[in-house]
Order: structure tokens, then sequence, then C-alpha cells
């Protein structure tokens, strides 16, 4: 099976990085927060957000079977993986972004392709809380339009999304399936946004329907799996949409 993770794009990751820095509010009402067509993704960590010598991913299922990708898959079988967004990790310092296609092979197996980011679709506030440990991005959702792929072979064939998300002009579902991870400039996996961190399989909070307002926040329980990493420790998340 032929794969290609998404550790050896680093470089055209980082040449296709690029954002503008924004204030976007925290918490609140939808309406008022996000411009019509965007989602704002805010991610916090424990520690302070170390964008050198971490990644910080939010990872999309966009194929509309509303099953969540888990960590466990990452570097793997990318099973539910449409999109990944990687924030930092180039070596590079500094904040800075870029975004992944996963993408089934007719032969088998999947290819990650890293796409060229339109800075008119994504802005990026890398110290939205003003402590150093929290980010937030705001970008329209035609961010996630695919790349036109060739035909994948019957084992990799995404499970069709239900009748009643449709398909949007992008070409993806409207049903998406997100998760947060952290890992190390490597991708190794460190930690998730879920109780169980990278080991877990049932965290299922952000299964949503874009063409929905919403306003979805997330903070660990306490008792949650704990990292040795500070930085890396993810301890909560908001997902903001507007239709």
């Amino acid at each position: 099976m032929r794969r290609a993770g998404f550790a050896v794009l680093t470089m055209s990751m980082a040449a296709a990085a690029c954002g503008r820095i924004v204030t976007v509010p925290k918490t609140g009402v939808v309406s008022g927060l996000v411009p019509s067509g965007d989602m704002s993704i805010r991610y916090e960590v424990l520690g302070t957000l170390d964008f050198v010598n971490l990644r910080y991913l939010v990872v999309f299922n966009t194929n509309g079977n509303g099953q969540t990708p888990y960590a466990n898959s990452l570097n793997t079988a990318f099973l539910n993986f449409s999109f990944i967004l990687v924030f930092g990790g180039t070596q590079v310092g500094g904040a800075s972004f870029g975004l992944l296609q996963v993408i089934p092979i007719a032969s088998g197996g999947y290819q990650t392709v890293a796409l060229q980011v339109n800075p008119q679709l994504g802005t990026l506030n890398p110290n939205s809380s003003g402590s150093g440990n929290q980010f937030t991005f705001l970008f329209n959702r035609s961010l996630l339009t695919p790349l036109t792929t060739t035909s994948p072979s019957p084992g990799t064939t995404p499970t069709p999304g239900p009748t009643a998300y449709p398909t949007l002009a992008s070409g993806i579902s409207s049903l998406w399936a997100i998760n947060l991870f952290s890992t190390d400039a490597n991708n190794n996996p460190i930690d998730g946004i879920a109780f169980n961190g990278i080991n877990d399989t049932t965290f299922n909070q952000f299964i949503v329907d874009t063409l929905a307002p919403f306003d979805l926040a997330y903070t660990k329980p306490a008792g949650y799996t704990q990292v040795a990493n500070p930085n890396a420790q993810i301890i909560a998340a908001e997902i903001i949409n507007q239709p």
C-alpha cells in the first residue's frame, strides 16, 4: 500500500503558509461573531503555545459519514481524514499555518497534498487570550475545497453521507466531523482534545452541520489524561459557525 505521511510536506507547507492577524471574540451569541460563510476555531493549551517545536492540528472529515477522525489513524490509515489544518511545527519560528488534503488513490492507500492557502480565506490570531495559551483561526469554509482526485479503490471509498446533509458547491458534504490533536515536529501525536487524549476513539462533540449556526465549546473534564509537556496539553476548544 502506498502511503505519504504529511511529515514529508513540512517545507511545502511552510511555503504555502500565510495568514493575517485578527482579533476574534472568544464567546457569545453566534450572530455577529463571524461573517456569513465562515467558521472560527479557538484552540487552548495548558501551558504556552510553542509554534516552533510543536504542531497543533485541526482535522476534518468532510465526506459526510459523520465519523470522527482519531489520532490512532494519524500517519497510518488516515481513516475519516479529509483535511488537516496544521499550526506551527515548521522550525522557522513564529506562528504559521498550512492546509493538507488527504486523498485516497486508485492503487490503494492515500497521499497527502499541501494546498495553497488564499490569504483572504484564513486569518490567524496566535495569541487570542493575551496569555500565550490560546490561538483562534477564522476562515471561510470554501478554504476546504478538494483538489480533483483520482478514483479511489473500493477499499478506500468514503461512506456516502446521509441525504439530509447536501453536497456543497465545493464538492464536500455539509456534515463535518472535527477533532484536535497536538504532535511533535515529527508528527508523533502527543495529546487530543478528548478526555483520554490520543488514545480516545469515542469523542464526538464536534460533529456539525455547517449549514446551521452554532457555537460549540468543549472543556476537558477534571481527571483527563495528562501529558508531560503542558505546551502540548489541549484543554479546551470552541468552534463557531455562521451559514
